[in-house]
C-alpha cells in the first residue's frame, strides 16, 4: 500500500510539471511565463527573440547588430508603454538614443507585441560624438521597458531566470568592437606588414605564394629554395584597399606563414595572421587592433 501511494504521488508530480512547464513550437513554457510575470516582483521582461551581427573596427559602416524583442507584462502587452534604448562608450555616461513606442510595435505570433532594432557602429559612435575608437573598445546598449502604470524595468530588475533560455532578457548588451579585418580588397588598415614564410622540407614553396595587393598592385611573396622568406610591405594611410591571399603550390603541406602588423609610428605590433600547414586558397581575414 505504501509503494502504491508513492507511485501515485510521483505520477501526480510528473503530470503537474508536464502541464506547467511543457514545451511547444513557440519555444515552450507559456504557463511558466504566466507564473513568473504574475508572481515575481519584477513583473515584466523584454524577451530577446533574436540577435545577430557584430561590430568590427575595420568596417564601422557595415558593422550592424540587429535585435527582435518581445515585451512581456502582466496584461500580455497591454501595459507596455514604450522601450527606451540607451548608449554608452566604455565606462562613459549614458545617453538616450531612441524610444520605441507601443504603437510602433507589431503583434507577434502569440498576440504579444514585437519590434526590431538595428544599430550600426557608425550610428552608435556618431550619436555619442566619438570620432576616435579602436578594437576592443565597448559600445554598451541598454534597454528599458516602461509600463503605463509608471513602473520601469531594466538591468537592475534582472534575475538569473530572466537571462536564461526562455526570456534571454539581460536588458544590457556590451558590444565589443572586434579587430577582424576582412582582407579582400574592400577596405584597408594602414601599417607596416611583415610576411614571414617557412617551408618544413627546406626546398621552397614549390609554386605556392602569398599575394599582397594594395590598391590593385600585387606583390607576390614566394621562394624557390631554402626554408624561409621574409618580406615587408608598407600600406599608407591613403590606401583604400588591401588584399592578402594564398595561392596553392605542389606541396602545401610544407607551407606555413605569418603576417605581423605594426602601426606606421612603430608603437603597436601584433600578429595579424598565422596560417598553415596546407593553407586554404583565397583571401584571408586579419586580426588587427589599431
Amino acid at each position: 500500500m505504501k509503494k502504491l501511494f508513492i507511485y501515485i504521488t510521483l505520477i501526480a508530480l510528473v503530470v503537474s510539471c508536464s502541464k506547467e512547464y511543457s514545451s511547444d513550437e513557440y519555444g515552450g513554457y507559456e504557463m511558466m511565463t504566466d507564473f513568473m510575470l504574475s508572481e515575481y516582483e519584477q513583473g515584466a521582461a523584454l524577451r530577446q527573440i533574436t540577435k545577430t551581427g557584430e561590430f568590427q573596427a575595420a568596417t564601422p559602416g557595415t558593422s550592424v547588430v540587429n535585435w527582435t524583442f518581445e515585451p512581456h507584462d502582466p496584461e500580455s502587452g497591454a501595459l507596455t508603454q514604450n522601450v527606451e534604448m540607451y548608449l554608452s562608450y566604455n565606462s562613459g555616461a549614458e545617453m538616450l538614443y531612441s524610444t520605441i513606442s507601443r504603437s510602433e510595435m507589431t503583434d507577434g505570433p502569440v498576440g504579444l507585441p514585437r519590434f526590431d532594432v538595428s544599430l550600426s557602429l557608425t550610428q552608435a559612435l556618431g550619436a555619442m560624438g566619438i570620432s576616435n575608437f579602436s578594437g576592443n573598445d565597448v559600445v554598451n546598449v541598454r534597454f528599458q521597458l516602461n509600463l503605463t502604470n509608471g513602473k520601469s524595468y531594466s538591468r537592475s530588475s534582472v534575475t538569473g531566470s530572466m537571462t536564461q533560455s526562455y526570456f534571454r532578457s539581460p536588458f544590457l548588451y556590451p558590444l565589443i568592437i572586434g579587430c577582424r579585418f576582412d582582407a579582400n580588397n574592400t577596405g584597408s588598415v594602414a601599417g607596416i606588414y611583415t610576411i614571414n614564410g617557412q617551408d618544413s622540407y627546406g626546398d621552397g614553396w614549390n609554386g605556392a605564394s602569398v599575394d599582397f595587393t594594395v590598391d590593385g598592385v600585387t606583390t607576390v611573396i614566394t621562394f624557390a629554395s631554402g626554408s624561409d622568406v621574409s618580406k615587408t610591405i608598407t600600406v599608407p594611410a591613403s590606401a583604400s584597399s588591401v588584399g592578402i591571399a594564398f595561392t596553392s603550390g605542389d606541396w602545401d603541406s610544407e607551407v606555413t606563414y605569418q603576417v605581423e602588423w605594426t602601426n606606421l609610428s612603430g608603437g603597436n605590433s601584433q600578429t595579424a595572421l598565422s596560417d598553415g600547414t596546407s593553407p586554404a586558397v583565397g583571401f584571408k581575414a586579419l586580426n588587427i587592433c589599431q
